[in-house]
């Protein structure tokens, strides 16, 4: 992977990765879908003010 595509990679996973640390999870199945569902929260409620800020 390009190091452009590494650093959006990490931009992205940024907020779950985030959460797992507060929550002191480690490298295990239950980070990636803590991870997984914080990503997806934080990313929806995002897109959702940019949409609504641009209509």
């Amino acid at each position: 992977m390009s190091k452009v595509g590494s650093n959006l990679a990490r931009l992205f996973l940024w907020p779950g990765d985030i959460a797992c640390v507060a929550i002191g999870l480690d490298h295990d199945d239950k980070q990636e879908l803590v991870r997984m569902l914080v990503n997806s929260l934080v990313w929806i409620v995002v897109g959702m003010a940019v949409a609504v800020a641009v209509i």
